[in-house]
């Protein structure tokens, strides 16, 4: 079997990378001879763009900025699906903080990290629902990622981060937790991120990346239908997670799978396009619309 390795984007596995692991544990993998190896870390010996490039990883899960960006590098990348449809930022409170809307945020404290991209996407949003920006108080958590955790111990009333999986950190009851997201106000639409191969390889290793995707996407397939078995699945994984916390967050992750094109990994140019556009005119990436073309790809997908 080829020895077929991808490394993830976040720094600790969690429930959206699911598919992936449940093709490995049905042997779909190793149906189609891959002997696929599942790996994540920090960013201290590179991102999965880099290591990517150096040959240490076949495919690996980039945002769409960087992606763009390395169409002008020696390693171009190309994106061949995508594991969420929408976005999966947002902000996170609990009932008691008085936040149900984004214009509730004025006032508040709020954890936001330090990154211009996403400033810009609570000052959208809180505009957008007829709030005053600069009347929310932000805080810059530095290089921790605070979870709901932090809002119950009374550090900050709304935090910035994951929904569906640092929401339910805490020790309150799920049903307390709230969760905005940028989507609900119609601010930056875009797929969260993108499961890519280097140029080069996909040129010469066409087979491996379709087989690779059929069996991923049967993964997702299974679980979205199949969300216990998928938590027990995932056990041996993410055994640091209370099996609530996994039955929530794989509840909440679903549905970003497939919809709205009901297919796993599908890419929507239109969404693509516009958060480019954006992205660019905000001088959050190098990147410009051109880059786009030749950048992802639908057609190594298995077919509906």
């Amino acid at each position: 079997m080829d020895l077929t390795r991808i490394r993830l984007e976040y720094v600790v596995t969690w429930p959206n990378h699911a598919g992936l692991f449940v093709a490995r544990k049905k042997g779909w993998y190793q149906q189609a001879d891959l002997d696929v190896d599942i790996s994540w870390d920090g960013f201290d010996r590179g991102t999965p763009a880099q290591l990517a490039a150096k040959g240490e990883f076949q495919f690996a899960s980039i945002r769409l900025g960087e992606l763009l960006e390395t169409r002008h590098s020696d390693h171009p990348f190309v994106a061949v699906a995508t594991f969420n449809q929408n976005q999966l930022g947002g902000v996170i409170t609990l009932k008691e903080k008085g936040i149900s809307r984004f214009r509730d945020l004025e006032g508040k404290t709020v954890s936001i990290p330090p990154v211009k991209r996403l400033i810009q996407m609570v000052i959208e949003a809180v505009e957008k629902d007829g709030g005053d920006f600069s009347k929310v108080k932000v805080m810059d958590p530095g290089v921790f990622e605070p979870d709901i955790r932090a809002v119950e111990k009374g550090k900050y009333d709304a935090i910035f981060n994951v929904l569906g999986w640092e929401a339910y950190q805490g020790s309150k009851p799920f049903s307390e937790v709230v969760q905005l997201s940028f989507d609900e106000v119609e601010v930056t639409p875009h797929h969260a991120y993108f499961l890519c191969v280097e140029e080069s390889y996909l040129r010469s290793h066409e087979d491996q990346v379709r087989a690779f995707l059929a069996a991923t996407s049967r993964g997702y397939d299974f679980a979205r239908d199949n969300q216990a078995e998928t938590v027990d699945i995932l056990a041996s994984t993410m055994c640091a997670s209370e099996e609530d916390v996994l039955e929530a967050s794989l509840k909440f992750m679903a549905p970003s799978w497939h919809a709205p094109s009901r297919r796993w990994g599908e890419m929507d140019a239109e969404i693509v396009r516009s958060y480019t556009t954006w992205m660019s005119e905000h001088g959050f990436t190098t990147a410009s619309l051109a880059d786009v073309e030749g950048a992802y790809t639908n057609d190594y997908l298995p077919e509906k």
